[in-house]
């Protein structure tokens, strides 16, 4: 009979542990939740968006203004180019590194920054510290198709890359026209100047203990405009839902914090805004603060991004407060070429060889 009672006394007590730890769980999780702020991502239907529609241009341009970020969804075609790319950028992804090495720009032979690159950019930490994105790995081609591009044979990334960028870019140039960002308002043109195609891959996170807890850190994308795809995850393999903590954050010019931009479809195209543009509309829309969350594992992340560059021989005269940037020159209303711009751009972000 004691036996009987210790052990009903031990079952109670250890129901009593159960329940309590199953409380304190509940709470670390809506804590969790409650600690990743999100951010209503705007998305305009591309039959409104086609037909100008008045509400949907009026959201589009508040969108960007006001948040940096919008979504279109129910692009012809982008759904299948999207599969395709994602899977041929997978095959090229998982090829012995010493091949995909061999693609990398000869940057001492002065070749461009086209090709395979890992690990070779940086950026500052809140504390001012410069950390390298070294889970960050990419694949650059200029769109449309040139000789100056360098393509795998062992995987034909070439074709889908290209189709996915020229959708992308006539979505992006089509956008930047609807906001006055270029032509009539701004005096800059696009039509002629490749876009900068950029296959990104995300490694997996195995090592808890890295300095850098981001996939790829706060910065702002120093040309006009970018486009993006949705992100792909991968687990072992096999497609999962991204992340709880993982995906891309974003900081509004009205935010203190980081959000997170949550897209419940992979049939939707992103856009932000680029430092140029902003310098180009004198403030007038604001470049987007962006980084990338990453998530802890065997979890991998796929996407693609197109840049849109001014012309090289672009000249303003910003009175934008990104003029105070020595980038810029330090000086409004001073001239500055987007060549200068851009070179500039890159000698900050890029990691130096001693590095």
């Amino acid at each position: 009979m004691e036996y009987k009672r210790i052990n009903c006394m031990l079952t109670k007590v250890t129901w009593k542990w159960i329940f309590a730890l199953s409380l304190i769980s509940i709470c670390n999780l809506l804590s969790a939740e409650e600690d990743i702020k999100t951010l209503d991502l705007d998305v305009i239907a591309y039959e409104d968006f086609l037909l100008d529609s008045p509400q949907a241009l009026e959201q589009l341009k508040t969108a960007l203004h006001e948040k940096g970020i919008v979504g279109i969804k129910g692009i012809p075609t982008f759904k299948e180019k999207v599969g395709n790319f994602i899977a041929h950028a997978r095959k090229f992804t998982y090829l012995p590194e010493s091949i995909k090495s061999s693609y990398a720009p000869n940057r001492d032979l002065g070749e461009m920054f086209l090709g395979y690159e890992a690990g070779k950019e940086r950026f500052k930490r809140p504390d001012g510290r410069w950390v390298v994105d070294d889970l960050k790995v990419s694949y650059y081609g200029l769109v449309p198709d040139c000789s100056a591009n360098k393509w795998p044979v062992e995987v034909d990334l070439r074709t889908p890359f290209q189709h996915m960028g020229e959708l992308m870019a006539k979505m992006g140039e089509a956008v930047m026209k609807k906001i006055s960002l270029v032509e009539a308002e701004t005096g800059i043109s696009v039509k002629k100047t490749p876009k900068v195609g950029r296959m990104l891959y995300y490694k997996k996170s195995l090592d808890t203990a890295s300095e850098n807890p981001y996939w790829c850190g706060a910065h702002f994308d120093h040309g006009l405009f970018t486009a993006l795809l949705p992100a792909f995850y991968f687990k072992n393999g096999q497609p999962v839902e991204e992340p709880r903590e993982a995906g891309l954050y974003i900081r509004t010019p009205f935010d203190q914090e980081f959000k997170k931009v949550v897209v419940d479809s992979q049939d939707i195209m992103l856009f932000q805004v680029g430092e140029f543009g902003q310098l180009a509309t004198n403030d007038g829309i604001k470049a987007t603060e962006h980084r990338v969350q990453k998530a802890p594992g065997n979890v991998e992340r796929f996407t693609m991004a197109l840049f849109f560059d001014a012309p090289a021989d672009t000249v303003i005269f910003s009175t934008s407060m990104l003029t105070a940037d020595e980038r810029y020159g330090g000086v409004a209303r001073a001239p500055c070429s987007y060549a200068e711009w851009n070179e500039a751009s890159f000698k900050r972000y890029l990691v130096r060889e001693e590095e």
